[in-house]
């Protein structure tokens, strides 16, 4: 039941961030996908070991810190083997390299929150998880779900 699990995981992952993509850029690549999907994993592997009670903010710098790492070691790939990444944030401020930028950085929190939502509906709704899962917003539960 657990392969089935992080397999369910993963291909929602894959198929969220392209879909993601697709609605604010036009197109997507399949290694995007495969990365959305390895990501979603990663974030349900770390809500999985991390207390509800942590902050949902908290829990979505967490989530941004994996993607910008993940676009980074990608990115950085592609330029050392002299091809030009997937992306460009040469034009946006407060980038490197224009393979990471702190306004996408920003982004993924948001992306990740969604990814933590849906991760855990998954695993509370489809494969009967408990417990509940509740988020707290500053210190106050802000959702819980029935």
């Amino acid at each position: 039941m657990r392969k089935l699990r992080k397999t369910i995981l993963f291909i929602v992952g894959f198929c969220l961030y392209i879909t993601i993509e697709v609605c604010f850029r036009g197109f997507s690549y399949p290694l995007m996908g495969l990365c959305g999907g390895i990501i979603l994993l990663i974030i349900d592997s770390l809500n999985d070991r991390i207390s509800w009670d942590m902050d949902l903010l908290l829990q979505g710098c967490i989530g941004s810190l994996v993607i910008t790492a993940f676009e980074f070691v990608i990115g950085g790939t592609f330029l050392l083997a002299g091809l030009d990444p997937m992306w460009d944030y040469h034009d946006m401020p407060l980038n490197f390299h224009g393979i990471i930028c702190l306004p996408f950085s920003l982004i993924w929190i948001g992306v990740s929150i969604i990814g933590i939502f849906v991760a855990d509906a998954i695993n509370y709704y489809v494969f009967a998880e408990l417990p509940a899962p509740y988020y707290k917003l500053f210190g106050k539960v802000i959702i819980r779900f029935f």
